[in-house]
């Protein structure tokens, strides 16, 4: 299953933009990473975007189990499915976290990154920003009708 990035809402497609910016981009261009993102989501209306999701991205700076394609990759891997899920799952109370600690390995500072995660989470949700991409996974594996006839004949 292929998920297109032009695909997904907004909220999602801001989050992986910008966290493949962090990820990937060099800081000694001009502007530099750091001020994309922050004029990224300045535009949308969160002031403290950067840090809230600098303080996120550094618990898979090191991690082995955590890779993001390049900024115009348009086909998502795992990593970055989950990572759209992991925060629009957050954004309801008291989600707990085990099995995004658990495929990327998050060993150390479990706290540290389910707070985190959190604080972006609910600054997506104070905004608005749809994150939720369960209807594009949804609509992506369900067979059409005359697909669904001839696999049961």
């Amino acid at each position: 299953m292929s998920i297109d990035y032009y695909d997904l809402p907004f909220g999602a497609q801001l989050l992986l933009w910008t966290s493949r910016v962090v990820m990937n981009a060099s800081c000694r261009s001009f502007p530099n990473k750091y001020e994309l993102v922050d004029k990224a989501y300045k535009k949308v209306g969160l002031e403290e975007g950067r840090f809230l999701l600098k303080d996120l991205l550094a618990h898979f700076r090191k991690n082995k189990n955590f890779k993001l394609q390049s900024i115009c990759s348009r086909n998502l891997i795992s990593n970055e499915i989950n990572l759209i899920n992991c925060i629009e799952e957050n954004k309801y109370s008291n989600f707990d976290n085990a099995y995004y600690l658990k495929i990327w390995s998050i060993n150390n500072n479990i706290s540290e990154f389910c707070v985190a995660v959190q604080k972006l989470s609910f600054s997506f949700k104070h905004l608005n920003l749809n994150t939720n991409i369960n209807s594009i996974i949804t609509n992506k594996i369900i067979p059409n009708e005359d697909n669904y006839r001839n696999i049961t004949i």
